[in-house]
């Protein structure tokens, strides 16, 4: 039984060690990075020093041109989209940025799927992961999932399933972007049947909770906030049901909200659009532009 026990204690060991030296390599080869969605991601959580940041899903990656902003603002920007992802993902990237810096505005492009709307929280906390350690990080992941505390004891497991793209992204840089940026490509060339979001969405409480908490860190950091809703081809008709939360807590706590989401100067131009949700690089060119103009009115204090 000694036996036993020793072996089984030693095999334990070994388990550990081998995770722990397997975790400390792709940790460093997460930092090596030299292209793709694990250098920009990097980026974003250890060195971005932009006063001004773009927050938000793929419509926000794909909308906004940083070099826009900067050329009529006068001060840098950068763009922290990610695909996919919402509010639970930008709460703990802004955590992690407002450790080294405060940034002097953020542009966050709303979208009621990923932050409001019910359903999985898990997968949002993808980007997450691999900065669990870092200060405020670890509660996101216990408020989603409270057993994560226990998995994420592992440190492979931080890089589950990411291993392929972190050693890709070590190799050779294979999305190209401009400060965060990634221009959408092609014309859009069907026609659209049905409305882009619901009119009705369950609101997820614990989207509202990382929305409520980025808000108050954001007035307490001195950060100002900016919501958005960029166009969707065809517009929105839906759009106060649809998006009523963000309306309200944009009202309790005074933070301007900015709507090109049925602008009939851009939402009917198909030359505008890569999709019915994405705009293309010549769309995103223009309602940057026009974005860019509107905050310059709002906020003059940013030099």
């Amino acid at each position: 039984m000694k036996r036993f026990l020793l072996r089984f204690v030693l095999l334990l060991a070994l388990v550990a060690g081998l995770d722990a030296l397997c975790g400390f390599f792709f940790q460093g080869l997460t930092k090596s990075a030299i292209g793709g969605d694990t250098a920009r991601n990097e980026y974003i959580a250890n060195k971005v020093t932009a006063p001004i940041l773009i927050f938000g899903s793929s419509r926000a990656i794909h909308h906004y041109d940083p070099r826009i902003f900067k050329d009529s603002l006068g001060v840098d920007c950068y763009n922290c989209g990610q695909n996919g992802m919402g509010i639970a993902l930008f709460y703990g990237r802004y955590k992690m940025i407002t450790q080294r810096y405060i940034p002097k505005l953020i542009i966050y492009d709303a979208l009621a799927g990923f932050d409001i709307a019910e359903n999985d929280n898990y997968g949002y906390l993808t980007w997450l992961k691999p900065y669990y350690q870092n200060a405020g990080i670890d509660s996101i992941f216990w408020k989603i999932e409270p057993k994560e505390r226990y998995k994420m004891v592992s440190m492979m497991y931080r890089y589950n399933g990411k291993i392929l793209q972190i050693l890709t992204d070590n190799v050779k840089n294979i999305r190209i972007d401009y400060n965060g940026y990634r221009p959408g490509e092609g014309i859009m060339n069907y026609e659209v049947r049905e409305e882009k979001e619901p009119s009705n969405v369950k609101i997820d409480s614990t989207k509202m909770y990382f929305m409520e908490k980025f808000i108050q860190n954001c007035k307490d950091n001195g950060t100002r906030l900016v919501f958005t809703l960029s166009p969707f081809y065809g517009g929105n008709t839906h759009l106060h049901q649809t998006y009523a939360v963000i309306y309200e807590l944009a009202e309790k706590h005074n933070v301007p909200i900015i709507s090109h989401c049925n602008d009939e100067d851009i939402i009917y131009r198909k030359d505008l659009f890569s999709d019915s949700y994405h705009m293309n690089h010549v769309g995103a060119e223009v309602y940057s532009k026009r974005l860019a103009h509107e905050i310059k009115g709002m906020f003059n204090f940013i030099q």
